[in-house]
């Protein structure tokens, strides 16, 4: 009996070493990857017909090619695990009739089956812990871009998921919408901060992660995709800024839906500004029956126990080129302007566009990604607002003085709205973070949940240098900047009084 066990131990070990010396799982993979990029292929409205019947010959190819990969894997696993019984049997130790009846025990089947799971999961955890990760690769499987190009097939799958989540779960029924709050200003102008320090008011809904790629539906996706179950490990997002993102962080994916309605907007180089004579009653009452659903989903995931949220806040940097429509849209919306120093700003614009240049170069899902979103700001998706006197087509991206000018004219249009925003300098984010959230809670009327909001902000004072910047461009900045802080400080005097 315990030679039949040993020999057995045997075949199940030359069985396991035989499928890990031939990387039979990264062949799986690859297979897999290989099926599910066909697919997706053939869902994916940027390609043409004939690059997504080239796609689907490759993915073809690749699927023979893997089966037979596999096939002489398997075998070679079988081979080694029948050699030792083999070998047994003809050195007279053990009958191979004998090792084959212990084998096919249940209570042998179930230990060595235990024994080898957690042999894998610690063997790979070990490896985990000692290989570097890299950053340079994509995030996302060969499933989870499947679902992604699935979901932004086109338009109507967004609208069409909105609808069946309509019917399918009507109840609770949807909240009204009051008092939406809208955090906007240009990228890398700290409107992430500000959300997340919003995020955690106990009255504040807002788009998480968990709402991707679904974001129409986020109850319904919600429970599709295993509820509270889900989740990813905290991991750092693509911009290279050192936050950390999981399911729950809220993130900016309102966009979407202005892609949805206005999608002519976005095939030019640049992107016109919206008016308050654009407006569109059936974008409006879409968008405030998503807000609502925003609310729905998150008091769902919260539970019956939690304080209801009855505040929709969305941070969507695109939303500073309408300002007049969401005024006119939603009259009693509350915007909020996160304010930063030009010369920081455009240093740190110019930045991330060179960071997004390389990171699509190496991975085009994600270009895909951020174009599917309606992320435009960098990179070689870089589509710039035409906000009033600025001309894109006639500078260089890639020189700080390009981004500089165009802080200059955003921030310009934005003074024509100075008494309808509510505008927060990141000097004072980072120097009182406390006092100046604190004061933000209370024009918003919003209660604070005793968080830190030391937590949200860089402390260090936000320094870049000048001497990269042409000098008149540089004054030009200043001066709308010196106009942005005299409206800041104009609030809080207000406030105080």
């Amino acid at each position: 009996m315990i030679q039949a066990i040993a020999v057995s131990l045997l075949a199940v070990a030359g069985f396991i070493i035989a499928l890990w010396w031939t990387n039979i799982a990264g062949i799986a993979h690859k297979i897999v990857g290989a099926s599910m990029a066909g697919v997706a292929a053939l869902f994916d409205n940027q390609l043409s017909d004939d690059a997504k019947e080239a796609a689907a010959r490759r993915a073809g190819v690749q699927l023979i090619l893997g089966g037979l990969n596999l096939t002489w894997r398997i075998a070679l696993a079988l081979a080694a695990a029948g050699l030792p019984i083999l070998l047994a049997d003809f050195a007279g130790l053990v009958p191979a009739n004998a090792v084959l009846d212990v084998m096919l025990r249940l209570d042998y089947i179930v230990i060595v089956s235990v024994l080898a799971f957690a042999a894998v999961k610690i063997v790979g955890r070990l490896r985990r812990s000692e290989t570097p990760q890299d950053n340079g690769g994509s995030q996302y499987s060969p499933v989870d871009q499947f679902v992604h190009n699935l979901a932004f097939s086109g338009p109507t799958v967004q609208k069409a998921a909105a609808r069946v989540e309509a019917r399918l779960i009507p109840r609770p029924p949807m909240p009204e919408v009051s008092q939406p709050i809208f955090v906007t200003s240009l990228a890398r102008g700290g409107t992430t901060a500000v959300l997340n320090a919003l995020h955690d008011a106990p009255e504040v809904a807002t788009h998480t992660y968990r709402d991707m790629p679904f974001l129409t539906a986020p109850v319904l996706w919600n429970k599709l995709a295993g509820g509270q179950r889900r989740g990813v490990r905290r991991r750092q997002r693509a911009h290279g800024d050192g936050m950390e993102i999981d399911l729950e962080s809220a993130e900016a994916f309102e966009e979407v839906i202005w892609k949805m309605f206005w999608p002519d907007r976005y095939k030019g180089a640049s992107i016109p500004l919206w008016g308050a004579v654009d407006t569109d009653e059936q974008a409006d009452h879409f968008l405030r029956r998503h807000m609502s659903s925003i609310i729905r989903a998150r008091n769902v995931q919260a539970g019956s126990q939690s304080v209801q949220k009855t505040r929709y806040c969305s941070k969507n940097n695109a939303n500073i080129a309408r300002i007049p429509y969401l005024l006119k849209s939603f009259p009693d919306c509350r915007i909020v302007v996160p304010v930063r120093r030009p010369e920081s700003h455009a240093e740190s614009l110019l930045r991330q566009h060179n960071n997004f240049s390389k990171l699509q170069s190496r991975d085009s899902f994600v270009t895909r990604y951020m174009a599917d979103i309606g992320h435009f700001e960098f990179g070689d998706l870089h589509k710039p607002f035409l906000f009033s006197g600025f001309a894109p087509d006639q500078k260089d991206t890639h020189t700080p003085d390009y981004w500089l000018q165009y802080w200059t004219c955003a921030f310009q249009d934005l003074l024509a709205y100075k008494d309808k925003c509510i505008f927060l300098l990141q000097d004072d984010l980072r120097a009182s973070p406390r006092a100046t959230m604190e004061g933000l809670y209370d024009t918003l009327g919003l209660s604070p949940g005793g968080q830190s909001f030391e937590q949200y902000f860089h402390s260090k004072p936000d320094l870049a240098e000048a001497e990269r910047f042409d000098p008149g461009h540089l004054q030009d900045a200043h001066d709308v900047y010196s106009a942005l802080v005299e409206c800041a400080h104009r609030d809080q005097l207000q406030k105080v009084v």
